[in-house]
Protein backbone atom coordinates (compact mmCIF):
# COMPACT_ATOMS: atom_id res chain seq x y z
CA UNK A 1 0.00 0.00 0.00
CA UNK A 2 1.47 3.32 -1.49
CA UNK A 3 1.13 6.66 0.40
CA UNK A 4 1.34 9.87 -0.74
CA UNK A 5 3.47 11.83 2.15
CA UNK A 6 1.26 14.65 1.86
CA UNK A 7 -2.38 13.17 1.65
CA UNK A 8 -4.74 10.81 3.45
CA UNK A 9 -3.59 7.01 3.25
CA UNK A 10 -6.17 4.24 2.19
CA UNK A 11 -7.46 2.30 4.64
CA UNK A 12 -6.31 -0.91 5.97
CA UNK A 13 -7.67 -3.84 8.24
CA UNK A 14 -5.69 -4.29 10.99
CA UNK A 15 -6.98 -7.26 13.30
CA UNK A 16 -7.66 -6.20 16.84
CA UNK A 17 -6.91 -9.46 18.59
CA UNK A 18 -4.86 -12.50 17.83
CA UNK A 19 -4.69 -12.33 14.24
CA UNK A 20 -1.31 -11.91 13.28
CA UNK A 21 -0.10 -9.40 10.34
CA UNK A 22 0.85 -10.94 6.76
CA UNK A 23 3.22 -8.38 5.72
CA UNK A 24 6.63 -9.85 5.11
CA UNK A 25 8.14 -6.82 5.84
CA UNK A 26 7.67 -6.74 9.14
CA UNK A 27 9.47 -9.73 9.87
CA UNK A 28 12.83 -9.67 11.66
CA UNK A 29 15.69 -11.43 10.97
CA UNK A 30 15.12 -13.24 14.20
CA UNK A 31 11.97 -14.16 13.01
CA UNK A 32 9.77 -12.38 15.01
CA UNK A 33 7.13 -10.23 13.22
CA UNK A 34 8.17 -6.56 14.31
CA UNK A 35 5.32 -4.60 15.70
CA UNK A 36 2.91 -7.76 16.53
CA UNK A 37 3.19 -10.89 17.86
CA UNK A 38 0.69 -13.94 18.73
CA UNK A 39 -0.12 -12.74 21.99
CA UNK A 40 -0.91 -9.41 21.25
CA UNK A 41 -4.25 -7.68 22.78
CA UNK A 42 -5.13 -11.48 23.75
CA UNK A 43 -7.92 -9.45 25.89
CA UNK A 44 -8.75 -7.92 23.04
CA UNK A 45 -12.20 -8.04 21.72
CA UNK A 46 -12.00 -10.70 18.23
CA UNK A 47 -13.84 -7.52 15.66
CA UNK A 48 -11.77 -6.11 12.97
CA UNK A 49 -10.52 -2.61 12.90
CA UNK A 50 -10.04 -0.38 10.28
CA UNK A 51 -7.11 1.85 10.88
CA UNK A 52 -6.62 5.23 8.50
CA UNK A 53 -3.39 6.94 8.51
CA UNK A 54 -3.53 10.78 7.48
CA UNK A 55 -0.79 12.99 7.25
CA UNK A 56 -0.13 16.62 7.59
CA UNK A 57 -2.38 19.50 9.15
CA UNK A 58 -4.50 19.38 6.23
CA UNK A 59 -5.92 16.17 6.75
CA UNK A 60 -5.39 16.28 10.38
CA UNK A 61 -7.88 19.34 10.50
CA UNK A 62 -10.75 17.73 8.25
CA UNK A 63 -11.02 15.09 10.99
CA UNK A 64 -10.59 17.76 13.76
CA UNK A 65 -14.94 17.24 14.65
CA UNK A 66 -14.64 13.57 14.87
CA UNK A 67 -11.49 13.64 17.32
CA UNK A 68 -13.28 16.05 19.47
CA UNK A 69 -16.51 14.24 19.53
CA UNK A 70 -14.27 11.20 20.57
CA UNK A 71 -12.93 13.23 23.17
CA UNK A 72 -15.97 14.41 24.42
CA UNK A 73 -17.21 10.85 24.81
CA UNK A 74 -14.04 9.79 26.90
CA UNK A 75 -13.88 12.24 29.00
CA UNK A 76 -10.72 13.52 27.84
CA UNK A 77 -11.26 17.39 26.82
CA UNK A 78 -9.23 18.65 29.66
CA UNK A 79 -5.94 17.34 28.30
CA UNK A 80 -5.58 19.21 25.17
CA UNK A 81 -2.69 17.33 24.39
CA UNK A 82 -4.79 14.73 22.21
CA UNK A 83 -6.74 17.79 21.16
CA UNK A 84 -5.80 18.28 17.20
CA UNK A 85 -5.84 22.07 16.98
CA UNK A 86 -3.55 21.89 19.80
CA UNK A 87 -1.38 19.43 19.02
CA UNK A 88 -0.54 21.07 15.60
CA UNK A 89 0.48 24.05 17.39
CA UNK A 90 2.84 22.51 19.76
CA UNK A 91 4.94 20.45 16.97
CA UNK A 92 4.75 23.74 15.16
CA UNK A 93 8.74 23.12 15.41
CA UNK A 94 11.68 22.39 12.49
CA UNK A 95 11.84 19.41 10.45
CA UNK A 96 8.69 18.09 11.94
CA UNK A 97 5.21 17.17 10.28
CA UNK A 98 1.95 16.21 12.17
CA UNK A 99 0.23 12.94 11.11
CA UNK A 100 -2.57 10.47 13.35
CA UNK A 101 -3.79 6.57 13.04
CA UNK A 102 -7.85 6.77 13.19
CA UNK A 103 -8.77 3.64 14.48
CA UNK A 104 -12.65 3.06 13.72
CA UNK A 105 -14.91 -0.34 15.17
CA UNK A 106 -17.98 -0.54 12.60
CA UNK A 107 -17.49 2.63 11.21
CA UNK A 108 -17.22 4.38 14.03
CA UNK A 109 -13.77 6.35 15.12
CA UNK A 110 -12.64 4.52 18.48
CA UNK A 111 -9.16 6.12 18.91
CA UNK A 112 -6.85 8.41 17.43
CA UNK A 113 -3.33 7.67 17.95
CA UNK A 114 -1.25 11.52 17.42
CA UNK A 115 2.67 10.88 15.89
CA UNK A 116 4.68 13.39 14.23
CA UNK A 117 7.31 12.46 11.53
CA UNK A 118 10.65 13.79 11.15
CA UNK A 119 11.18 15.85 8.01
CA UNK A 120 14.47 16.96 6.08
CA UNK A 121 13.91 19.86 4.07
CA UNK A 122 10.20 19.41 4.16
CA UNK A 123 10.64 15.38 3.11
CA UNK A 124 9.70 12.71 5.54
CA UNK A 125 12.53 10.50 6.78
CA UNK A 126 10.27 7.41 7.12
CA UNK A 127 10.95 8.04 10.72
CA UNK A 128 7.83 8.39 13.35
CA UNK A 129 7.60 9.65 16.82
CA UNK A 130 4.32 9.22 19.47
CA UNK A 131 4.08 10.78 22.96
CA UNK A 132 5.88 12.80 24.73
CA UNK A 133 8.64 12.57 28.23
CA UNK A 134 5.95 11.21 30.32
CA UNK A 135 4.10 8.67 27.34
CA UNK A 136 1.19 11.15 27.07
CA UNK A 137 0.09 14.11 24.45
CA UNK A 138 -0.63 10.51 22.44
CA UNK A 139 -4.04 8.73 22.45
CA UNK A 140 -7.41 9.90 22.08
CA UNK A 141 -9.85 6.98 23.39
CA UNK A 142 -10.99 4.81 26.15
CA UNK A 143 -7.89 4.78 28.61
CA UNK A 144 -8.05 1.20 29.41
CA UNK A 145 -6.92 0.15 25.97
CA UNK A 146 -4.49 3.16 25.45
CA UNK A 147 -1.57 0.24 24.69
CA UNK A 148 -3.77 -1.84 22.30
CA UNK A 149 -4.61 1.09 20.12
CA UNK A 150 -0.66 2.02 20.02
CA UNK A 151 -0.11 -0.95 19.15
CA UNK A 152 -2.63 -1.51 16.16
CA UNK A 153 -1.62 2.46 15.20
CA UNK A 154 2.59 1.35 15.09
CA UNK A 155 1.38 -1.80 12.67
CA UNK A 156 -0.36 0.58 10.45
CA UNK A 157 2.64 2.88 10.29
CA UNK A 158 5.07 0.00 9.78
CA UNK A 159 3.15 -1.75 6.89
CA UNK A 160 3.60 1.42 4.20
CA UNK A 161 6.23 0.97 2.36
CA UNK A 162 8.63 4.07 3.22
CA UNK A 163 7.73 4.25 6.85
CA UNK A 164 10.90 1.84 8.58
CA UNK A 165 10.52 3.44 12.39
CA UNK A 166 8.54 3.86 15.19
CA UNK A 167 9.58 5.72 18.56
CA UNK A 168 6.94 5.99 20.81
CA UNK A 169 6.36 6.95 24.89
CA UNK A 170 3.63 5.16 26.56
CA UNK A 171 2.28 5.68 30.18
CA UNK A 172 1.68 2.31 30.94
CA UNK A 173 4.10 -0.49 32.70
CA UNK A 174 6.54 -2.08 30.85
CA UNK A 175 5.11 -5.56 31.14
CA UNK A 176 1.76 -4.68 29.90
CA UNK A 177 3.70 -3.22 26.83
CA UNK A 178 5.62 -6.30 26.06
CA UNK A 179 2.35 -7.80 27.00
CA UNK A 180 0.97 -6.74 24.01
CA UNK A 181 3.31 -5.77 21.57
CA UNK A 182 5.41 -8.66 21.96
CA UNK A 183 8.46 -9.73 23.01
CA UNK A 184 11.91 -7.59 22.73
CA UNK A 185 14.10 -7.94 20.24
CA UNK A 186 17.18 -6.34 18.00
CA UNK A 187 13.67 -4.72 16.34
CA UNK A 188 11.38 -4.44 19.38
CA UNK A 189 13.18 -2.18 21.79
CA UNK A 190 12.03 -1.27 25.45
CA UNK A 191 12.79 0.70 28.36
CA UNK A 192 10.79 1.07 31.47
CA UNK A 193 11.02 4.18 33.16
CA UNK A 194 8.62 6.36 35.54
CA UNK A 195 7.03 9.53 35.26
CA UNK A 196 6.52 12.17 37.75
CA UNK A 197 4.19 15.74 36.94
CA UNK A 198 1.63 16.37 39.17
CA UNK A 199 2.30 18.79 42.39
CA UNK A 200 -0.90 19.04 44.41
CA UNK A 201 -1.43 22.49 45.43
CA UNK A 202 -1.38 23.75 49.32
CA UNK A 203 -4.58 26.12 50.61
CA UNK A 204 -1.51 28.65 50.79
CA UNK A 205 1.95 29.78 49.40
CA UNK A 206 3.40 29.79 52.50
CA UNK A 207 1.70 26.20 53.69
CA UNK A 208 3.17 25.16 49.84
CA UNK A 209 6.92 26.29 50.65
CA UNK A 210 6.56 24.62 54.12
CA UNK A 211 5.96 21.45 52.21
CA UNK A 212 9.33 21.59 49.91
CA UNK A 213 12.41 21.00 51.46
CA UNK A 214 14.87 23.18 52.26
CA UNK A 215 16.97 23.37 49.16
CA UNK A 216 13.90 24.23 47.30
CA UNK A 217 12.47 26.49 49.51
CA UNK A 218 15.75 28.34 48.49
CA UNK A 219 15.94 28.20 45.05
CA UNK A 220 12.01 29.03 44.72
CA UNK A 221 11.38 32.22 47.55
CA UNK A 222 15.43 32.98 48.72
CA UNK A 223 16.15 33.45 44.87
CA UNK A 224 12.88 35.29 44.24
CA UNK A 225 13.62 37.35 47.05
CA UNK A 226 17.20 38.47 45.84
CA UNK A 227 15.49 39.28 42.52
CA UNK A 228 13.06 41.62 43.51
CA UNK A 229 15.39 43.44 46.01
CA UNK A 230 18.36 43.96 43.29
CA UNK A 231 16.00 44.50 39.85
CA UNK A 232 12.58 45.25 41.07
CA UNK A 233 10.79 42.78 38.57
CA UNK A 234 8.13 42.89 37.98
CA UNK A 235 5.09 39.77 37.91
CA UNK A 236 2.24 40.09 35.09
CA UNK A 237 0.31 37.99 36.24
CA UNK A 238 -2.59 37.90 33.28
CA UNK A 239 -1.62 38.57 29.80
CA UNK A 240 -3.28 39.03 27.18
CA UNK A 241 -2.77 36.76 23.62
CA UNK A 242 -1.12 40.36 21.67
CA UNK A 243 1.22 40.88 24.91
CA UNK A 244 1.94 37.25 25.38
CA UNK A 245 3.32 37.08 21.88
CA UNK A 246 5.23 39.98 22.32
CA UNK A 247 7.17 38.31 25.10
CA UNK A 248 7.19 35.17 23.44
CA UNK A 249 9.01 36.79 20.28
CA UNK A 250 11.22 38.96 22.81
CA UNK A 251 12.46 35.41 24.45
CA UNK A 252 13.11 33.72 21.21
CA UNK A 253 16.70 34.92 20.74
CA UNK A 254 17.72 33.85 24.53
CA UNK A 255 16.07 30.95 25.39
CA UNK A 256 15.95 27.24 25.00
CA UNK A 257 15.25 25.06 23.07
CA UNK A 258 15.23 27.32 19.94
CA UNK A 259 12.12 27.28 18.58
CA UNK A 260 10.91 28.75 15.21
CA UNK A 261 8.99 31.91 14.84
CA UNK A 262 5.86 29.53 13.56
CA UNK A 263 5.55 27.91 17.02
CA UNK A 264 5.03 31.16 18.34
CA UNK A 265 2.25 32.57 16.16
CA UNK A 266 0.76 29.09 16.16
CA UNK A 267 0.25 29.55 20.31
CA UNK A 268 -0.75 33.01 19.85
CA UNK A 269 -4.07 31.69 17.87
CA UNK A 270 -4.21 28.92 20.72
CA UNK A 271 -4.48 31.55 22.93
CA UNK A 272 -6.79 33.86 21.26
CA UNK A 273 -9.64 31.24 20.24
CA UNK A 274 -9.66 29.58 23.59
CA UNK A 275 -10.83 31.31 26.92
CA UNK A 276 -9.03 28.53 29.16
CA UNK A 277 -5.70 29.18 27.99
CA UNK A 278 -3.40 32.21 29.57
CA UNK A 279 -0.39 33.83 30.20
CA UNK A 280 2.10 35.26 32.71
CA UNK A 281 5.10 36.90 32.53
CA UNK A 282 8.06 38.40 34.57
CA UNK A 283 10.32 41.65 33.31
CA UNK A 284 12.34 44.40 34.32
CA UNK A 285 10.80 47.90 35.51
CA UNK A 286 12.35 48.79 31.91
CA UNK A 287 10.25 46.56 29.66
CA UNK A 288 12.72 43.57 29.12
CA UNK A 289 11.12 40.27 29.30
CA UNK A 290 12.86 37.50 31.48
CA UNK A 291 10.50 34.62 31.70
CA UNK A 292 7.00 33.88 30.23
CA UNK A 293 4.57 30.94 31.16
CA UNK A 294 1.41 29.37 29.42
CA UNK A 295 -1.23 27.21 29.83
CA UNK A 296 -4.61 26.18 30.75
CA UNK A 297 -6.81 25.73 33.42
CA UNK A 298 -9.98 23.21 34.13
CA UNK A 299 -11.49 21.96 36.74
CA UNK A 300 -9.21 23.03 39.06
CA UNK A 301 -5.95 22.10 37.73
CA UNK A 302 -3.50 24.46 35.99
CA UNK A 303 -1.39 22.88 33.05
CA UNK A 304 1.56 24.64 31.99
CA UNK A 305 3.12 23.17 28.92
CA UNK A 306 5.67 26.20 28.03
CA UNK A 307 8.13 28.75 30.14
CA UNK A 308 10.40 30.54 28.11
CA UNK A 309 13.17 31.79 30.25
CA UNK A 310 15.94 34.73 29.37
CA UNK A 311 19.33 32.56 29.76
CA UNK A 312 21.30 36.02 30.14
CA UNK A 313 19.43 35.06 33.88
CA UNK A 314 20.12 31.99 34.48
CA UNK A 315 22.75 32.42 37.35
CA UNK A 316 19.67 34.27 39.10
CA UNK A 317 17.38 31.08 38.86
CA UNK A 318 14.87 32.85 36.60
CA UNK A 319 13.30 29.64 35.76
CA UNK A 320 12.75 28.92 39.88
CA UNK A 321 11.94 32.64 40.33
CA UNK A 322 9.30 32.50 37.63
CA UNK A 323 7.69 29.52 39.09
CA UNK A 324 7.75 30.73 42.56
CA UNK A 325 5.50 33.56 41.48
CA UNK A 326 3.34 31.48 39.31
CA UNK A 327 2.59 28.89 42.67
CA UNK A 328 1.44 31.70 44.95
CA UNK A 329 -0.69 33.08 42.26
CA UNK A 330 -1.92 29.36 41.04
CA UNK A 331 -2.52 29.08 45.16
CA UNK A 332 -4.68 32.41 45.49
CA UNK A 333 -7.23 31.28 42.42
CA UNK A 334 -7.60 28.24 44.54
CA UNK A 335 -6.23 25.93 42.10
CA UNK A 336 -5.85 22.53 42.93
CA UNK A 337 -3.14 20.83 41.26
CA UNK A 338 -0.27 21.57 38.45
CA UNK A 339 -0.17 19.44 35.54
CA UNK A 340 3.20 19.88 34.19
CA UNK A 341 2.85 18.63 30.50
CA UNK A 342 5.29 16.80 29.34
CA UNK A 343 6.92 16.83 32.70
CA UNK A 344 8.50 18.58 35.62
CA UNK A 345 12.21 19.79 36.11
CA UNK A 346 14.00 18.64 38.96
CA UNK A 347 13.09 21.36 41.11
CA UNK A 348 9.72 20.50 41.83
CA UNK A 349 9.74 16.69 40.14
CA UNK A 350 10.02 15.16 43.65
CA UNK A 351 7.26 16.61 45.02
CA UNK A 352 4.78 15.35 42.36
CA UNK A 353 2.64 12.19 43.04
CA UNK A 354 1.72 9.60 42.06
CA UNK A 355 4.78 8.18 40.13
CA UNK A 356 3.19 6.49 37.15
CA UNK A 357 4.32 4.23 35.00
CA UNK A 358 6.09 5.24 31.64
CA UNK A 359 7.78 2.66 28.46
CA UNK A 360 9.92 3.81 25.75
CA UNK A 361 9.41 1.90 22.72
CA UNK A 362 11.45 1.51 19.40
CA UNK A 363 10.28 -0.62 16.69
CA UNK A 364 12.05 -0.88 13.62
CA UNK A 365 12.00 -2.63 10.36
CA UNK A 366 15.47 -4.81 9.33
CA UNK A 367 16.02 -3.11 5.84
CA UNK A 368 18.39 -1.76 4.32
CA UNK A 369 16.77 1.89 5.20
CA UNK A 370 16.66 1.64 8.75
CA UNK A 371 20.44 0.32 8.97
CA UNK A 372 21.70 3.54 7.10
CA UNK A 373 19.04 5.71 9.83
CA UNK A 374 21.12 4.23 12.35
CA UNK A 375 24.39 4.47 11.42
CA UNK A 376 24.04 8.07 10.27
CA UNK A 377 22.07 8.65 13.53
CA UNK A 378 24.82 7.15 15.94
CA UNK A 379 27.59 9.06 13.65
CA UNK A 380 25.96 12.62 14.16
CA UNK A 381 25.17 12.89 17.24
CA UNK A 382 25.03 11.18 20.54
CA UNK A 383 21.89 10.57 22.57
CA UNK A 384 19.44 9.21 19.27
CA UNK A 385 17.07 6.70 19.89
CA UNK A 386 19.21 3.96 18.69
CA UNK A 387 21.42 4.50 21.04
CA UNK A 388 19.25 4.88 23.91
CA UNK A 389 17.23 2.09 23.26
CA UNK A 390 19.53 -1.09 23.09
CA UNK A 391 18.23 -3.87 22.04
CA UNK A 392 15.98 -6.44 24.66
CA UNK A 393 14.58 -5.23 27.84
CA UNK A 394 15.87 -2.67 30.01
CA UNK A 395 13.62 -2.70 33.44
CA UNK A 396 12.32 0.33 35.03
CA UNK A 397 14.96 2.86 37.10
CA UNK A 398 13.90 4.79 40.11
CA UNK A 399 12.78 8.42 39.72
CA UNK A 400 15.31 10.86 40.25
CA UNK A 401 15.38 12.98 43.37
Amino acid sequence: MTTNANSMAQPSLIPGSNKASSSDNLRGFDGNAVGNDGRAASRFSDSTRVTHLVIGNRELHSCMAEVRQLRRRCGQEDDLTTEPEYFIAANTLANRRCAAVLIRLEQELEACVLFYEHTMLGVGLGLFRGGDYIGESLVAGPEAQRVHYVHLATQALLQEWRIHGVSLSVKASLDSCIEIMGPASNFRRFIGTSVQHKLPLESTYEGMLARLGPRTRRSLAGKRQQLEKSANVQFIPVLDADQSLEGMLALEATSMPQRISKFFHARYRLLRANSDFFSMGLRLPDGQWLSLLTGWRRNGVTYLDLQMNNMSYKKESISAVMRAFMLEHEIGRRQKLINFVGGSSLLLRRYCEPVEPCTEIFIWKPCLRAQFFEMAATRVRSGSVYERLKPGVQHPVEPVG
